[in-house]
């Protein structure tokens, strides 16, 4: 029986990180890599995040073509023709690349075994790993960081087509582009697909069960991307669209309740994004007393389970957020309990940043408007219009806010959201500012580059304090104070 001082089971960021860590600060360590594929990477790399966002990239060049005029470029033949394959074949080199790079990283490390494999629990200590040919071993273990992620939720449809449906997964599997797909949703990865597919093309029935969408989004930037939806002439937005039953013969057909109305769409394909569950079957959790519900494992702020010696990490585990970078961070946080031997650090995800990539991009920093006024907080919001951007203007971009959620007595800067298409882009700066808890005066204190972008966080602080001001200015105490500092 093989023994092991750590065993990782799962190969995307929320495990190869611990991996990576632990192997080059405890070299004489024998550790494992339970994956049953083999490879690193996990969901964002082969079915989410890094795919999505080279399809995205072709499609934003595609909308650039309708500005070209304005910057002073006129192309004789204003026709372009979409070459599908050469996307796939972007998008499959690129994913080559970075999983090749994350094996060669491993193998370097002469310490990690990487077992293609899947596993279930013996005990707290002890692993059953079942391979291709479904040989399986024991092996035994003094760490464990279970990191398998999640899987796309499907509800249960009643129809023909029910169990023909595509998840996000599927997509990326097939890499099929249909003339016409059915999304089901309404949260990131539905919104995301919607946009993206439609502009290379893709007619596409976006159904979302609620009167809007993005409901975890700022109301008034989730608004402003559902209006660019509705104008969008290859989108058929259907708003409080309850699917009931999903048909297939040569064609798909999705019928549902819309204001008590039973209404029909059809498309060739349809891709349900209904949100994600933990991917937990099989593990047999319960044998090694690692406490689990359908919302993952129970962890506590170290990322432990109930089992002490067991961590869980990124989607597998419940009650966190949903995100690569988090799982990363959290990835982080394990490698450094191991490292001190006991478990020293902790995660606090209330400083988490992410993005949106829908048009434009949504991006957010510390808490929302939202949330501040849920938690009662004693808030100033301060909001800059990037029309007068000089940036902006020279980009020759559609809209876009910058916001800041402000503590009202120390004017430290709680929350950042951002809607513009270059969001991604400058969002890191706004979670440095959340993270070390940066007020209004160091925002205006700190030289930003002009023209950018960037510079537009030193812009809102010196509207909001000029603000702030003004309205001391208005409080007839700090008026006699000013006048007698005046007088001396």
């Amino acid at each position: 029986m093989r023994e092991y001082d750590l065993v990782v089971v799962g190969g995307g960021p929320a495990g190869t990180p611990v991996i990576v860590e632990f192997a080059k600060l405890f070299p004489e360590k024998k550790i494992a890599m339970i994956d049953k594929k083999g490879e690193l990477g996990g969901e964002c790399l082969f079915d989410g995040c890094i795919p999505s966002k080279i399809m995205q990239m072709s499609a934003k060049l595609i909308r650039e073509l309708d500005t070209l005029k304005s910057f002073g470029i006129e192309l004789s033949d204003t026709h372009y023709r979409l070459v599908w394959e050469k996307i796939v074949q972007r998008k499959e080199r690129i994913l080559a690349h970075r999983a090749d790079a994350a094996i060669k990283n491993i193998e370097q490390l002469q310490n990690v075994e990487i077992l293609k494999a899947e596993a279930s629990f013996i005990d707290e200590h002890k692993l059953l790993v079942r391979y291709e040919n479904d040989k399986t071993e024991q092996i035994n273990f003094e760490k464990c960081v279970v990191a398998t992620g999640s899987n796309a939720f499907i509800p249960k449809y009643e129809g023909s087509g029910a169990e023909k449906v595509w998840t996000n997964e599927d997509f990326f599997d097939t890499m099929e582009l249909p003339e016409s797909m059915s999304i089901i949703g309404d949260g990131a990865i539905a919104i995301e697909f919607a946009q993206i597919l439609a502009t290379l093309g893709v007619t596409i029935n976006l159904l979302s069960k609620h009167a809007g969408i993005l409901k975890h989004v700022e109301r008034d930037f989730s608004n402003i991307v559902l209006k660019e939806i509705e104008q969008h002439p290859n989108i058929n937005l259907y708003l409080k669209a309850d699917v009931k039953t999903i048909n297939y013969e040569n064609d798909f057909e999705i019928i549902f309740m819309q204001d008590s109305e039973e209404k029909r769409c059809h498309s060739q394909r349809v891709l349900v994004a209904t949100g994600r569950v933990a991917n937990i079957e099989g593990l047999k959790l319960e044998n090694a007393g690692v406490a689990f519900s359908k919302k993952g494992i129970q962890v506590d702020k170290h990322l432990v389970t109930t089992a002490k010696n067991i961590y869980a990490n990124g989607d597998v585990a419940d009650g966190f957020p949903k995100f690569a970078h988090t799982a990363m961070y959290g990835a982080h946080t394990i490698a450094q309990n191991l490292f001190v031997g006991h478990n020293l650090f902790s995660v606090d995800y209330s400083k988490n940043s992410w993005v949106l990539f829908s048009s434009p991009n949504i991006a957010s920093a510390g808490i929302s408007e939202l949330e501040a006024q849920k938690a009662g907080l004693d808030v100033v919001i301060g909001v800059y219009d990037y029309a007068i951007d000089a940036k902006f203007q020279i980009e020759n971009d559609n809209l876009g806010y910058l916001k800041f959620i402000v503590e009202k007595s120390s004017k430290k800067i709680i929350g950042i959201s951002i809607l513009l298409d270059e969001a991604n882009a400058i969002i890191g700066e706004g979670a440095t500012i959340v993270a070390n808890g940066l007020t209004l005066s160091d925002l205006v204190a700190t030289i930003h580059p002009h023209p950018t972008f960037s510079e537009s966080f030193g812009f809102l602080a010196k509207q909001m304090m000029g603000e702030i001001m003004v309205e001391k200015l208005k409080n007839p105490v700090v008026n006699t104070l000013l006048e007698i500092e005046r007088f001396l």
